[in-house]
């Protein structure tokens, strides 16, 4: 078997879009609070709006998208979320602005897990972790050249501009996805709805992704959520412009490249040599809650963007080896189980933006918590590598025991 890898990155290119529409939200913050006279805390609602509202619904359409073809999902996830990003660019008020990215964030849900579980599922065996990573990387790809494309264009036109871009690239992906992507072997779940649930829901009696699912929520409330407040930070300490701060989002996505395809190469590693991935995660969360630590407390702005870019580096290799676990371990269940997982993740963004609004932006206690919720994601790791004892897949065990 061999790996369709331009299905694959054809598939991955809708994170492109997500990742440029995830990150782009901080160095419009200082613009975006400008245009509709709030605080940069009150406009953070068009950043943690978007993760609650995908966490809530994940896993509830994933028991609906996986009745339908990936190809399926893909295209109508995408046309929704296009629909969510054209709004935002159009619409008048912080409200409805926020109404927008609703519709964008249901869009995305809708989308995320079928995209991971193609990947995985037409991934030869042995190139799983390598494939994995790629989609991260997609992603970490939206920062690199989304994210400074957009500083620059709203630094000389209109923040409304970039999110309109998002709607008609992310349109054209979802016709080209819709026409080109190889249709996948696999058959579309056929079970009522009802079975379908407790499948899904019977995925928590498995304590280890239970801590998986745990240490996910508080490693993107780490490093998505205190990056929001990334732009905000650097203009108030270092007076750096819209533009300038579109270049630090290359930078940290360069970091996230980086760290996905190192951690993906790792995992393919640890698969061949047996060794404990939930170790890995360990490494990654300890050096991902020193570097946040760095970003958020340096007075030098390049110490500060330094931790930045570590701290996405690790936490994308800490992520991408979380999913390739889920993927390999859950079977059929593969998109329930990322749902879930996805749900956790955009639910630790919203939940540590929305904490990290209450506090004064760079102060003490804004430093501590966010050091804090890495620390957490570092227990949460630590828990999960001593119940597996060091084995390389503990989740098989658990689907073993279970079934």
């Amino acid at each position: 078997m061999s790996t369709p890898w331009a299905s694959q990155r054809l598939a991955a290119s809708l994170f492109l879009m997500l990742g440029t529409d995830m990150f782009i939200v901080s160095p419009l913050l200082p613009r975006i609070s400008e245009t509709f006279g709030v605080t940069n805390g009150e406009a953070a609602v068009v950043a943690w709006s978007f993760s609650l509202v995908y966490a809530v619904l994940s896993p509830a359409f994933a028991l609906v998208s996986n009745r339908y073809t990936r190809r399926s999902a893909m295209v109508f996830g995408a046309v929704v979320f296009s629909a969510g990003a054209l709004a935002v660019s159009l619409l008048p008020t912080l409200e409805l602005v926020v109404a927008g990215r609703v519709l964008t964030a249901v869009g995305a849900a809708i989308m995320g897990p079928p995209i991971w579980s193609y990947v995985s599922e037409t991934a030869a065996p042995h190139e799983t972790g390598k494939a994995v990573a790629r989609v991260a990387s997609t992603f970490a790809a939206g920062q690199i050249l989304g994210v400074p494309l957009g500083g620059f264009v709203a630094q000389f036109a209109s923040w409304r501009w970039v999110f309109l871009g998002i709607a008609v690239l992310t349109a054209g992906l979802a016709v080209l996805i819709g026409s080109r992507l190889t249709p996948e072997d696999r058959v579309p779940e056929r079970a009522r709805l009802s079975s379908a649930l407790r499948d899904s829901l019977g995925l928590w009696r498995q304590p280890t992704m239970t801590y998986l699912v745990v240490a996910n929520f508080f490693a993107q409330a780490t490093r998505y959520a205190t990056y929001t407040f990334a732009g905000a930070l650097l203009f108030m300490r270092f007076g750096l412009e819209t533009a300038q701060l579109g270049l630090v989002g290359a930078a940290v996505g360069a970091g996230s490249l980086l760290g996905s395809m190192l951690g993906g190469h790792l995992v393919d590693r640890v698969h061949a040599g047996q060794g404990s991935q939930t170790f890995l995660n360990c490494v990654y969360a300890a050096i991902m809650t020193c570097s946040v630590v760095l970003a958020t407390a340096a007075g030098n702005e390049w110490l500060a963007l330094a931790g930045w870019v570590v701290t996405f580096a690790a936490g994308s290799a800490f992520v991408s080896n979380g999913q390739e676990l889920l993927t390999r371990s859950a079977g059929k269940d593969r998109a329930y189980a990322l749902s879930w997982n996805n749900a956790a993740l955009y639910a630790g963004t919203a939940a540590g933006s929305f904490t990290l609004a209450l506090l004064p932006l760079g102060g003490p206690l804004f430093i501590m918590t966010a050091g804090a919720l890495g620390a957490l994601t570092l227990v949460a790791s630590a828990l999960l590598w001593w119940r597996a004892g060091g084995e390389a897949d503990p989740m098989a065990r658990s689907t073993k025991t279970n079934s």
